[in-house]
Formats: structure tokens, sequence, C-alpha cells
């Protein structure tokens, strides 16, 4: 019988994202320059524009990676800064840079928390993080008291920054920028952040319900169960098969596809049904050969946006394949994982690097804005979800396990 010994696809790819970290974790631990101090080390988006840099958003996708890498301290860190800068401005702010002091990005606090927490079970410590997340998301995002005001139709929230711009609004999406919000951000309850709000009340009810106190386990379930029934009213379109933006001004749907519409299966808020419907009729819109792109093709704005089609960028791969997960489309996430870490290898073999975005139609560097910032190296959101990615799906342990059965044919 001959034996036979594929090479690993994932293997240099892996080492070289493992030595990577250390160019990517930065100390910053006094304000210094346009940075904000932090009191424990974290990991960037890459050592160029983005050095000293911790971004909200990123941080959480980062970790994704980082608990995979066992990384505990330095993803327990991350989350610590966090909380650091909220005691000291009330705000999560997008960056620690002091001109992102006004402005946050989409939340992801608990999710980093209970990461973690799978980990070390450490109770105590999950209580401090949740509640700095109780805090955020009553001071800031549903706090009707601010003049840059989140929460403003129904109980649901939207993207404000301190200038109250649409512009300014649409950074804190992260989205930055995208043809969805056509240029007025603020007018839109939008579903991924509603859906990331339900997601920190689920998360609070079960953090309290960890800690025995079923009064606050129950006033965020009831919370969480209310804002899913609005979101449900509001951005759910059963013919169209998918949620969607709400525009508070026009009092109805935007009807454009993208990856936000996503996010309801990632925090687990919608049913099986519309998670079949959006897997069925949403899905092969948005899947390509590269892995799943962030918006549809029709409709775009004339001005390239970086949030739009062709691009994908990998944590909102994630999010997708997370929903899919979530809900027992194991086949759908392994095929799209398949595709994106694919194409990271396929690029990284041209070009000995993992880059901030992908066009994933043509499989190549994404493309972007002359205008703004050129695709960015290096990765960390990259370098953490093709981890993920891979160590999730047990992506190298399938290549063993299909040698092992070629071996056993005689093949």
């Amino acid at each position: 019988m001959r034996k036979i010994k594929r090479p690993n696809p994932y293997a240099e790819s892996l080492t070289y994202i493992k030595n990577y970290w250390k160019k990517i974790t930065f100390d910053h631990p006094k304000d210094e320059g346009i940075h904000l101090g932090l009191p424990n080390k974290f990991v960037g988006p890459n050592n160029e524009i983005y050095r000293n840099d911790q971004f909200y958003w990123d941080s959480y996708f980062v970790i994704l990676g980082l608990v995979k890498e066992n990384k505990i301290a330095l993803a327990k860190g991350m989350v610590e800064n966090f909380i650091y800068l909220f005691a000291r401005f009330n705000i999560v702010p997008m960056r620690n840079r002091y001109y992102n002091i006004g402005i946050s990005q989409i939340p992801f606090l608990t999710s980093m928390a209970f990461e973690i927490y799978d980990f070390e079970q450490d109770k105590r410590w999950l209580h401090k993080v949740i509640k700095t997340a109780e805090e955020e998301l009553k001071r800031y995002w549903m706090n009707e008291k601010l003049t840059e005001k989140h929460i403003i139709y129904k109980g649901l929230s939207r993207y404000c920054d301190h200038y109250i711009t649409h512009l300014g609004a649409e950074h804190e999406s992260g989205w930055d920028m995208t043809s969805r919000f056509h240029d007025r951000c603020l007018d839109y309850l939008p579903v991924d952040l509603n859906a990331c709000l339900y997601k920190y009340e689920v998360d609070i009810a079960r953090t309290y319900g960890i800690l025995k106190n079923p009064r606050k386990e129950k006033l965020f379930s009831d919370q969480a169960k209310k804002r899913k029934k609005t979101m449900n009213d509001l951005m759910w379109n059963e013919k169209l098969k998918c949620y969607f933006d709400y525009n508070k001004n026009r009092k109805q749907q935007n009807h454009f596809y993208s990856v936000a519409g996503f996010y309801p299966l990632w925090a687990g808020m919608a049913t099986q049904k519309q998670a079949e419907l959006i897997r069925t009729n949403v899905l092969p819109m948005l899947e390509y050969e590269g892995g799943i792109s962030n918006t549809q093709s029709t409709g775009l704005s004339p001005d390239v946006k970086q949030h739009d089609h062709p691009n994908g960028w990998p944590h909102q791969q994630w999010i997708v394949v997370k929903g899919l997960l979530n809900y027992g489309f194991i086949d759908d996430a392994e095929r799209i994982a398949k595709k994106w870490v694919g194409m990271n290898i396929k690029v990284f073999q041209e070009t000995g690097k993992f880059w901030e975005k992908y066009n994933v139609l043509n499989r190549s560097i994404g493309v972007y804005n002359p205008d703004r910032y050129p695709t960015q190296s290096g990765f960390g959101w990259t370098n953490a979800i093709f981890v993920r990615l891979v160590k999730e799906l047990r992506l190298e342990e399938k290549i063993s396990e299909a040698d092992g059965l070629l071996q056993a044919k005689g093949k």
C-alpha cells in the first residue's frame, strides 16, 4: 500500500502568525503624544499606521484568536484596558487616541468577557467586566440624556458620535465607509448594533444567572426579549427573507443586503426558520470564491467604499460562520471558512503578508479609495480569524483524517 501524505496547507501560515504576534503586541502605559496610556499590553492591527492603537471592535476578533493560541493573559489584559478607559471617560472609545474619546464602536465587551470566562471560569472577574458592560449599555447606548443620543426610536439605538454628523456616526459603526447608510447614518437603526445590544442583554442576564441573582437575570432577559420583538417588528422582512436596517425618519426598511443581516444569527436572536431563510436566500447572494462579500453588488456608491462589495473582511467572515454554526449549518460554515482561509493562504504565498481586507471576487488584496489609506498589511484580526476558523472547524485535523482514509483504501 502506497503511503500518501498531502502537504498541510495551513502550517506555514499558522507558523507565520504565531511568530507575528510579538510584532503587533504593544506596551503603552502612559499618555503620550496622540495616544492614551493603557495599563496592560495589547494587540494592535499592525506595527505601521496603527502602532500603539487598541481598537474596540478589533479587540473582540483578535481575542477570538488569542484564546486559541493560549494567550489568555494578553486577551484578559486587553479587556481590562477597556474597563480602565470606561472608568476614565464613561465611554469605551473606538481606540486609545485623544481625539477618539467622543466616539465608540459597535460593542463587543460581553462577548470578549465570555471568551475568557469559558477558559478560566473566574466568576469574580466576569462580574467586574459585565458591570462595566452594564454601565456602558445604560450610560452610552441607551442614555436618552446624552447630547449625542443613541437610543432614538422604540427602544432601539443608532450610531452617533460627539459631533452628531452622519460621517462621524458611520465611523462609529466601523463600516467606514459603506453604501449601506446612503451617507445618512444618523437616520438608521442598524441591525448589527441592535443585535449586539441584544447579545449584551442576554450575556448580562446569563452572568446574573451564574451569580445567582434572579432579579437582575430576569430584568435583562426581559429587556432582551423586548428588543428582539421590536427588531422583528421593524427589521425582519418575511418576503425578502432578511433583516434590514430601519430608517426611523421614513419609517421604512432599507432593502440593502449586507453582512449586517447575519448579526441576529451570530447573536442567537433569529428563529430557526428565519436563519434557514437567510441561509437559503441571502447567503448565495454574498458568497464568492474567496468567501463572504460585505454587501450586495448592486446599488453601490459611485466612489469606492472599502466596506462594500467586492471586499470581504475577516471579522465579518466570523460573524457569518458563527451565525451558521449557531443554527446547525455546519457544512455551509465549513465551506465558507475553507474559501476564506484558502484565499488568505493564496495571497500570503504571493505577497508574504496577511491583509486587512480582501477582494473575495478575484481572491486578491482588498480594494480601497485612494483618497483614504491604502489596504494595510499585518494584520491583527485577519491573523486571529485565520487561527480561529482553522481550529474551530478542525481543518487541520480533517486533512489528517482524509489522509488516513486514503491510506486505508490504498489510494
